[in-house]
């Protein structure tokens, strides 16, 4: 088993151009949490069964929410007894509160060299303490049946109901998103977003507030709004927007302004098969062709910056991971967003409930 496993590492070095030392205790596991379901299943027929045909490596998988994994993670963590080794993180995660339980990849995740090789920019996050998996974008989205003439192009436009008017849908559950979007329509930079102006935020969402019928709670709900025809516009998660366009719905995405909805690969610091996890997921920024057939599955695009390039064209403009949307995106300030939680939220329910 010893000697398959070796020759296992060395096709994946082949596959990725880059070759793995393996220790003598020859790592022939490796336990990846993901969150079950349909996205585990595309996770596993893409890239956790590939890597085990090739490396002779055997993937474990454990399903659980982020909150669930956090739990466990400090718990094993705590008694010295890791026993994971990836873990799937929310966004917001990689941050100074939990860069203690978190492997660093280096600053420019040198350690992962696919990531520079095949990965779009910003796959290295926050200071090497994660690997950009799957990317996607709260972003707006239009009936364009309603506008025949062209619909809004920004988060203004959005906000001008004289020039684009209908009902409209925003997350009732995110308030990071909004309150930064509100902000760009108010003309702030999206480089000068951070810390939010909560005064200056609120004051312009009391201007939309009697324009939102629909304040979506989850991602079935917000499809439902514009499949029933209760809104013409709104944000919605990019990947939900193209699988609505999939079933016939005449939407538009604009990528202009769109927050990034992205989530990361992390390795834990006390991994028991550090060797086997590296190797992972260097192999895991290879083979566009199997990113496209994720895509394909999901709805949600990945870090591999040649998979868009096989997208066709027509469609191509709709794909948060296109360069000339990707550029156009901003990222949540997740020190912050981890600083300021609780008071955000408490003044956020309270303005929902005026």
């Amino acid at each position: 088993m010893r000697n398959i496993f070796k020759r296992g590492i060395w096709a994946i070095a082949l596959v990725a151009s880059v070759i793995f030392t393996v220790t003598a205790q020859a790592q022939q596991e490796l336990v990846i949490v993901t969150t079950g379901g349909a996205f585990e299943k595309a996770l596993k027929d893409n890239f956790f069964d590939p890597f085990e045909k090739l490396s002779g490596v055997k993937v474990h998988l454990v399903s659980a929410t982020a909150t669930e994994a956090w739990t466990r993670v400090k718990a094993m963590s705590s008694s010295k007894s890791v026993e994971w080794d990836v873990i799937s993180p929310n966004d917001v995660d990689l941050n100074k509160a939990f860069a203690g339980y978190l492997y660093n990849f280096g600053e420019n995740c040198e350690q992962v060299p696919n990531v520079a090789k095949d990965g779009i920019d910003g796959t290295c996050m926050a200071d090497g303490l994660g690997i950009l998996r799957t990317v996607g974008a709260g972003t707006l989205v239009y009936d364009t049946q309603a506008f025949p003439n062209g619909g809004p192009k920004s988060w203004q436009d959005f906000w001008d109901v004289e020039r684009f008017p209908g009902p409209r849908t925003l997350p009732a559950d995110g308030p990071e998103w909004v309150l930064a979007i509100a902000l760009l329509a108010d003309g702030v930079p999206a480089d000068k977003l951070f810390p939010l102006d909560l005064d200056r935020a609120f004051s312009k969402l009391d201007q939309i507030k009697p324009h939102i019928t629909v304040w979506w709670h989850s991602n079935d709900q917000s499809q439902q709004a514009f499949r029933s025809g209760e809104v013409v516009m709104g944000m919605l998660a990019s990947g939900r927007a193209l699988a609505l366009r999939k079933e016939g719905l005449k939407l538009e995405l604009v990528l202009n302004g769109a927050v990034r909805d992205v989530a990361p690969w992390a390795m834990l610091k006390d991994a028991p098969h550090k060797d086997a996890a590296l190797a992972f997921l260097n192999f895991f920024m290879t083979r566009p062709e199997a990113h496209l057939a994720f895509v394909k599955a999901i709805n949600y695009q990945t870090s591999n910056k040649n998979a868009t390039l096989l997208i066709p064209e027509a469609e191509r403009h709709n794909m948060p991971t296109a360069s000339e949307n990707w550029s156009r995106t901003f990222s949540i300030d997740r020190d912050w967003y981890e600083q300021n939680r609780e008071m955000l939220y408490d003044r956020w329910n309270a303005w929902m409930m005026k």
